[in-house]
């Protein structure tokens, strides 16, 4: 009896989750955010970066794409 309510529930409980996911629109909405986001913290974090780095290292950088 406890494995066939235990079953039941579980089939519920995932049937509840898949049929209450975001729209369509909603997961864009989202992932253009997140998308944002993180670009916003990528820039955050490079504009320190590229203050402390070497001149010379990044010269160099720029050298070695020339063709």
């Amino acid at each position: 009896m406890m494995t066939k309510f235990s079953v039941l529930t579980v089939s519920a409980f995932t049937l509840f989750l898949v049929s209450c996911k975001p729209a369509a629109e909603d997961r864009v909405k989202m992932h253009e955010n997140a998308k944002r986001v993180s670009d916003s913290i990528a820039k955050t974090i490079d504009i320190p970066l590229n203050e402390v780095k070497p001149q010379a290292a990044i010269s160099a950088v720029v050298d070695s794409t020339k063709k």
